[in-house]
């Protein structure tokens, strides 16, 4: 049996093995093209490598530039000026608001309201797609005049931005605000009314970036459970690379044995409580609060377009237009083996960077572990679990599909299907 799976960003096939047509595992068959960023980047000035890396992820090219330009500015010395470091925060949050949108109302709302497709929603209620247009175009409007352009923003430097907007272009987004907000809440009922048809929640270990103040953003700290850990030294000693033979796609575990998950869930799940208050009280009206388990992300990631969008609009109220001087951006030349690294909380989970600086200022050595890369085996892990032993149906295809819709793995970026296959340990055939 073979079907085709949409609605997930990336190219590969969810494959389901069965004996005498019961589940007994489910594999995520990933096609990842190489892209050799990290060997690209090697002898490149940490200038360079900030615009470079921003090209890596098409919906997330805001954390790639902002968290190699906080790690080069961390180990080098470079300070950064508080308004604009927050500024850069701001163009940060708009980049989260701009994936869940594209998320929630165009990949995973189908799916938790049981339509067979985007168009079959918009036929039931027409309102649903012109109100979540209305939110994903005001989303490319705060990427553009915060960054530039849409996607793979390139505003982002070290030591600060390359350009800062004009009050008047600030001033229109504030008149565009009202009217997105309200759309927000007219699909607030929608998203929020759904709850996943499952009588088991699987649970699994979650990580994000550890915050002393506010929701997690970004830091030098990740935690893990309820233990603390330098973001170096967790993925030095404890989180460790699997390679599958199915997939060309890199699998994370901790201690290359266990699974577990970041992103929006863990984000709500751990720091829930530093949401705003406004956020909580709408998420409680439906009865939503911590833990979310994974098929119920779409409410952590409707949580964080809210709490993001709320505070854009205060930092816009009281934005005031900087002009940018000529300062400096060559680091600082630096001793052979300087080692930079930083996480930061990217839409689908944290993000990671570590850059060895060799004497002539230039990277000598590069490591990036992606968000998708560690969420992909506890995606299978619990697709497994919540699969196995029993028969083989449509039904269990689709629930593993939803699985991997939850997670919203970013896979290649190449094309929006996943082939379903089906294998057989009795026979060794492929359905």
């Amino acid at each position: 049996m073979k079907s085709l799976l949409t609605l997930v960003e990336g190219e590969g096939s969810l494959v389901i093995i069965e004996r005498d047509g019961y589940v007994e595992r489910v594999l995520y068959e990933i096609t990842e093209a190489p892209r050799f960023f990290e060997q690209i980047i090697r002898d490149m000035s940490p200038e360079i490598v900030v615009d470079t890396v921003s090209r890596i992820c098409g919906l997330c090219g805001v954390s790639y530039a902002f968290l190699a330009a906080k790690a080069f500015e961390k180990c080098l010395g470079v300070e950064v000026d508080a308004n604009i470091d927050r500024f850069r925060e701001i163009l940060h949050l708009a980049e989260r608001v701009k994936s869940h949108v594209l998320h929630v109302f165009f990949m995973n709302l189908p799916e938790i309201t049981g339509a067979r497709s985007l168009s079959e929603l918009a036929e039931r209620n027409p309102q649903i797609l012109g109100r979540a247009l209305r939110l994903l175009s005001f989303a490319r409007k705060l990427m553009s005049v915060l960054g530039g352009r849409p996607h793979n923003v390139v505003n982002v430097r070290i030591g600060g931005v390359y350009s800062l907007p004009s009050r008047e272009s600030v001033g229109k987004l504030l008149g565009e605000f009202r009217e997105a907000l309200s759309a927000l809440h007219d699909l607030a009922d929608i998203v929020l009314s759904s709850k996943p048809s499952l009588e088991i929640a699987v649970r699994v270990q979650e990580l994000c970036v550890h915050s002393d103040h506010g929701y997690p953003h970004y830091g030098e700290r990740l935690v893990l459970g309820n233990t603390v850990y330098p973001a170096r030294a967790l993925y030095e000693n404890v989180i460790k690379p699997v390679r599958r033979e199915y997939s060309t796609a890199l699998h994370y575990k901790l201690n290359g044995t266990v699974s577990y998950i970041t992103g929006p869930v863990a984000r709500f799940n751990k720091y829930y409580t530093r949401l705003r208050g406004e956020v909580r009280d709408l998420l409680e009206t439906y009865g939503w609060r911590p833990p979310l388990s994974v098929l119920e992300g779409f409410v952590a990631r409707f949580a964080e377009i809210h709490d993001s969008l709320l505070a854009i609009q205060e930092y816009l109220e009281n934005y005031k237009h900087a002009t940018i001087t000529s300062t400096k951006t060559t680091t600082p030349r630096v001793s052979s083996g300087f080692t930079c690294d930083y996480a930061v909380e990217a839409p689908r989970g944290v993000l990671y960077h570590r850059y060895v600086i060799g004497g002539n200022s230039r990277v000598l050595e590069c490591s990036i572990v992606t968000p998708t890369a560690q969420n992909l085996a506890a995606m299978e892990d619990i697709a497994t679990q919540l699969t196995h032993d029993r028969p083989l149906s449509e039904e269990v295809v689709k629930l593993a599909r939803n699985v991997a819709i939850a997670l919203d793995p970013c896979i290649s970026c190449a094309t929006h299907t996943l082939k379903v296959k089906i294998v057989n340990t009795g026979n060794q055939k492929t359905g």
